[in-house]
């Protein structure tokens, strides 16, 4: 797959990018468990809305100044099901009372180079962070009692961040951990989740480009509250000359792909052009 970033295609394709904000379902990630019972294993119980074939992708935007200056930043809540009325719940598939649920940062897939981090709230730095191509097994809390036996292991904690240093396309592996010790033989309660893989972007990122016959079709990471048209031109030393492929269609935080479907002989040059409605 050749990912293509706004930066990587200044002077190739033009690609104009816009950034903004997420879907409503896809603020909250939340951790929940097959059972209650010792060893029923914890999953992620919206996980088909965030898995990578669903075709989401939460965008990260850059900044300039203040607490993220350098870096593109954006977030997903991940959050624990709560077990107890206390908490709004129970909740069907919370994990067991006296679990503790953490969150791991397993993998990263991205441009060369490129760092994707967590960031504690509050913290000035990434609280930690994996280059391109590491695995990696820090985790961050999700649970918000103290781990005693017994207690509730929601947690719903805003104020964090995730972060990327290069634009691009990046697919991130989360897993998650109990780590209490109200178990048998004083282990964890829960067994690990299966990883779970989320596309981010940052930047709107061109995704692929492919061509059949005089079709050529372009794929890009879009967001909602936006509109996206596919143009094309045959010159780019004159600005006055992009021609639209086809009408625009509304961002989706997905996944998206629009064609020019009469492709000529002549080499054309296209870009992703994001308005707001």
């Amino acid at each position: 797959m050749k990912v293509r970033t706004l930066n990587q295609l200044v002077g190739i394709v033009g690609v104009l990018l816009v950034a903004g904000p997420a879907r409503a379902q896809h603020g909250h990630l939340e951790a929940g468990a097959f059972g209650v019972k010792q060893n029923d294993q914890l999953y992620f119980d919206n996980g088909a809305d965030f898995i990578t074939n669903s075709g989401y992708v939460k965008t990260l935007t850059y900044t300039n100044g203040g607490r993220f200056a350098g870096y593109y930043e954006g977030n997903i809540t991940l959050t624990a099901l709560a077990a107890t009325p206390a908490f709004g719940g129970p909740v069907p598939n919370a994990p067991a009372l006296g679990s503790f649920i953490q969150a791991q940062l397993v993998s990263v897939d991205g441009p060369a180079g490129g760092s994707f981090g967590f960031w504690e709230a509050g913290s000035t730095n990434p609280t930690y962070s994996l280059l391109s191509g590491e695995s990696g097994t820090n985790m961050f809390r999700l649970t918000e009692s103290d781990g005693s036996p017994g207690t509730d292991p929601y947690g719903h904690i805003h104020g964090r961040r995730f972060t990327a240093t290069q634009p691009g396309f990046y697919t991130v592996g989360f897993r998650l951990v109990d780590t209490s010790t109200n178990g048998t033989n004083g282990g964890p309660i829960h067994t690990a989740s299966g990883v779970l893989p989320i596309y981010f972007q940052a930047g709107i990122t061109i995704v692929s480009t492919a061509k059949t016959g005089d079709v050529m079709t372009i794929s890009y990471g879009s967001i909602t509250n936006r509109t996206f048209a596919l143009e094309y031109t045959t010159n780019l030393l004159s600005p006055s000359d992009w021609e639209s492929a086809g009408p625009p269609l509304p961002g989706t935080d997905l996944l998206q792909s629009q064609s020019d479907t009469n492709v000529t002989s002549a080499r054309r040059f296209y870009r992703i052009r994001a308005t707001t409605p």
